[in-house]
């Protein structure tokens, strides 16, 4: 006799509420983003809500104490594509803390997922000395304050500066540079972003060099090179035999990403971790490469400092590779039959219709998976102060624009600003 739905979904229930613990017991990033819808939501013990980000910031943040959690199935419950998994969790040893969970769950395709998380705390272990290392551990990653909103994945994304948790960096053994590519490490793919890491990194790097080329621009032995928004190296990576003669820095706001670089790439490259702030470490015309391979796809009202950033560490005679989100990107998106997931969670946004036709600039979402368009004409107002628009190439990455620019020449009025009668249109 075949099993009937009731007793099918009990069984996939329980496979699903199996993996859901591994991958925090096991802190594994990519098995549990890969639980999660784009949507998803948690309310904690006491109210508030997180987002998805945030609750995969606090699972990468939980030292391996806090990891200790075991979770006890009470009953299932399906209804065509949606289903819900009721269980106990209890998390410590000494300091024991249960809750009552409930997942809510959506199928798609043939794969079920978590749209919503409730975790409600019934009890602590009477012994002597228990004192909720949960909610000690909450407590500690999304802090309490009048009127404050949870922390943002940036505020939780600084590996050495996590409130009450303490850190370290193994012993690593000094090696030779690598200036092969294919000889560099693969990050783990939690790293990845979402990218097909290598494929699409020499995808980029080659688009790059060819408009970067069409533009008169040729890198010479010497040069310091700047990768801003690097990741986990995903094309900074190609750039190794240009290591053998040049400098080449990557820098990202995710320590994540930068620890990992800076462990398995370095050398031949060196990287850093920045903050939201526009402000580099490098004294003024450091560079004569930057380029930002979908950065201001996540930058909106600070996008005109990070652009006069970019101009005081750019050599005079260098140049810089920017990919936005602009018209263009929105016309491909309109035209897609079968658009990918990310694209779907931007139509979806209640903003989307109204503001795609109607708007210099707007935002979906404003956190670490934030999507920022511009029409061009508006981005280019805001290059214009400091540089003049060599090149222009829709679809040069993905369905993002890439433009190329150089600085304006400074003269004794200040950076920035163009030499009087000078015509500031490319030719």
């Amino acid at each position: 006799m075949s099993a009937t739905r009731p007793q099918k979904f009990a069984e996939e229930g329980t496979r699903f509420l199996e993996v859901w613990t591994r991958s925090i017991v096991d802190n594994d990033l990519e098995a549990a983003r890969a639980l999660r819808t784009p949507d998803y939501s948690c309310v904690l013990p006491d109210g508030r809500v997180i987002t998805v980000a945030e609750d995969l910031a606090m699972i990468a943040a939980s030292a391996a104490s806090d990891r200790r959690l075991t979770t006890e199935l009470v009953n299932t419950h399906a209804s065509g594509s949606r289903g819900s998994i009721k269980f106990v969790l209890s998390i410590g040893v000494e300091d024991r803390t249960v809750l009552d969970g409930e997942l809510k769950l959506i199928r798609q395709g043939e794969v079920w997922r978590a749209s919503a998380l409730s975790l409600l705390e019934t009890h602590q272990d009477p012994r002597p000395g228990a004192a909720g290392r949960l909610r000690r551990l909450l407590r500690r990653l999304v802090p309490r304050a009048r009127g404050a909103r949870p922390p943002g994945f940036q505020e939780l994304a600084y590996g050495p500066y996590r409130p009450g948790l303490d850190y370290r960096l193994p012993r690593s053994q000094p090696c030779d540079p690598v200036y092969n590519e294919a000889d560099l490490p693969l990050p783990p793919r939690e790293l990845w972003l979402g990218y097909n890491y290598p494929h699409h990194g020499r995808l980029h790097v080659d688009t790059m060099w060819e408009i970067v080329g069409s533009g008169g621009f040729e890198v010479r032995p010497g040069d310091r090179i700047l990768d801003l928004g690097c990741g986990s190296g995903r094309m900074i990576r190609h750039l190794a035999p240009l290591a053998r003669t040049c400098e080449i820095w990557g820098s990202d706001i995710s320590a994540g990403h930068i620890l990992w670089c800076q462990r398995h790439l370095s050398p031949p490259f060196h990287f850093l971790t920045n903050t939201k702030v526009p402000h580099l470490p490098f004294p003024d015309g450091s560079f004569r490469l930057i380029y930002c391979g979908s950065l201001f796809t996540h930058i909106d009202d600070m996008a005109r400092a990070w652009l006069l950033e970019l101009r005081r560490l750019l050599a005079d005679d260098g140049c810089a590779y920017i990919t936005i989100h602009d018209e263009d990107t929105i016309r491909q998106f309109d035209a897609m039959k079968a658009p990918p997931s990310v694209v779907r969670h931007i139509m979806r946004s209640p903003s989307w219709a109204e503001a795609k036709d109607n708007s210099d600039m707007f935002t979906i979402g404003r956190d670490e998976n934030s999507q920022v368009f511009y029409t061009r004409d508006w981005f280019a107002r805001l290059l214009e102060p400091m540089f003049e628009i060599v090149a222009v190439r829709p679809e040069a990455y993905f369905y993002q624009t890439a433009i190329l620019v150089r600085p304006r020449r400074p003269y004794a009025g200040g950076m920035g600003r163009a030499e009087p009668g000078r015509d500031h249109d490319p030719s």
